[in-house]
C-alpha cells in the first residue's frame, strides 16, 4: 500500500511539472501559430530602438513574435502600412501631416525619437551666405514637398528673406551632394547623413548657419485604426521598445556598435549624429504643434488641398501610451 501511494505521489508531481512546462510554452506556441507582427522600419539610425529590441531579444522577452521589414524612408514604410503589407510602420511627422489630408484611417501611437539637428543648409562657400546673406538669385537644391523644403521656407521666414528671388532646383535626396559638388546649385537643404557624407569629400566647413533647434524631427509608430492587433500586444510592443531605449541610454557605445553593424555604416558616420538623437517614448504637445505648423505651410504652398481642413487630433491616439505609462508607474 505504501509503495502504491508513493507511485501516485511521484506521478502527480511529474504531471504538475509537465503542466507548468506546458503553460510556459503554450503562449509561445500560440504566437508561432498566429504568425509574426510585421513592422515597417526605415533603414536609418533613427530606428535604433527597433533594431536594438530585436538584437537584444526584448521582443521575445515580452512574448512578441516580430518581423522588422526594413525599407528606405518613412514614405515607403507608411505606404506599406496603407497597403496592409505590414501591421505597423514608422515615419516622420511630415509624412503623417501629408497623409492626413488624404485619409484619417491611421493612428500615431507614440514618438520614439526626436532630433533638433537633423536638417542643415550646406554650401561649399558657407561664409558667403552666413545668416542667409546674399540670397538674391541663389540656386538652392531642395527635395520637393518634404522636410527639406519646409526647413528652408521656415528659415526664410525667420530671417525675413521671403522676398528674395531664389531659384529652387528640385532634386532627389541622393542628387543633392553631386549637384553641389558639380556647381549646379549653391546651397542644399539636406538631412543626415548627407552633411556627414559631404564632410568626407570636403574637409572645410560647409554649414551656412547654426541650425540646431530650428527644426524638430520626430519618428513615430503608426497603425491602421482597423487593426487585428490586441491592446495587450501593442502594450507589450511599447514595453519592448522602452526596454531598448533604456539599453541605448545605459550602453550607448555598445548600441552604436550594434547599429553600425546592422545598417552596415561606418561607426564614425553614426557617431557624427548620434548625440543629436533623443530616444524616448512620448506624444508631446510639441508634436501636435509641429504638425499644425507644417500643415499650414503645406496649405500656403498649395502642396495639399486648400479646401480641406484636418483635425490632427483624429490621428493621434494618446490612450495606449497613457495606459503604458500608468502600468510602468504601477498605477
Amino acid at each position: 500500500m505504501h509503495k502504491v501511494l508513493m507511485i501516485i505521489f511521484w506521478s502527480l508531481i511529474a504531471i504538475g511539472i509537465a503542466g507548468c512546462d506546458l503553460n510556459q510554452n503554450s503562449s509561445i506556441k500560440t504566437l508561432a501559430a498566429k504568425g509574426p507582427i510585421k513592422i515597417a522600419v526605415s533603414n536609418t539610425p533613427l530606428s535604433a530602438p527597433f533594431f536594438i529590441a530585436e538584437q537584444q531579444g526584448y521582443f521575445k522577452r515580452n512574448n512578441l513574435n516580430i518581423e522588422l521589414v526594413r525599407l528606405d524612408g518613412g514614405v515607403k514604410c507608411f505606404n506599406a502600412l496603407l497597403n496592409k503589407q505590414v501591421d505597423l510602420a514608422t515615419a516622420s511627422e511630415t509624412v503623417v501631416m501629408f497623409n492626413s489630408f488624404k485619409q484619417t484611417n491611421f493612428s500615431v501611437l507614440a514618438s520614439f525619437v526626436e532630433s533638433d539637428n537633423d536638417l542643415k543648409l550646406l554650401s561649399l562657400v558657407p561664409q558667403k551666405y552666413h545668416q542667409l546673406n546674399n540670397l538674391a538669385n541663389v540656386r538652392v537644391g531642395i527635395v520637393k514637398s518634404s522636410a527639406s523644403e519646409f526647413f528652408f521656407d521656415s528659415l526664410l521666414i525667420m530671417y525675413n528673406k521671403t522676398q528674395q528671388p531664389i531659384e529652387r532646383i528640385y532634386l532627389r535626396a541622393d542628387q543633392l551632394i553631386p549637384a553641389l559638388l558639380n556647381n549646379e546649385v549653391d546651397i542644399i537643404s539636406a538631412w543626415e547623413p548627407l552633411s556627414y557624407l559631404l564632410t568626407q569629400q570636403i574637409t572645410s566647413n560647409t554649414k551656412v548657419i547654426n541650425s540646431r533647434g530650428l527644426y524638430h524631427l520626430s519618428f513615430n509608430l503608426i497603425e491602421l485604426k482597423q487593426t487585428t492587433l490586441s491592446a495587450s500586444e501593442k502594450l507589450a510592443l511599447l514595453k519592448a521598445i522602452n526596454d531598448a531605449i533604456d539599453y541605448i541610454h545605459t550602453h550607448s557605445d555598445l548600441a552604436q556598435v550594434d547599429i553600425s553593424r546592422i545598417l552596415n555604416i561606418d561607426p564614425s558616420q553614426l557617431h557624427y549624429s548620434w548625440n543629436d538623437y533623443t530616444f524616448r517614448l512620448s506624444l508631446s504637445n510639441a508634436l501636435f504643434s509641429n504638425i499644425q505648423i507644417q500643415s499650414q505651410w503645406a496649405i500656403d504652398n498649395q502642396l495639399v488641398p486648400t479646401e480641406k481642413s484636418v483635425d490632427f487630433r483624429q490621428v493621434i491616439d494618446r490612450q495606449l501610451l497613457e495606459d503604458f505609462m500608468n502600468s510602468e508607474a504601477g498605477w
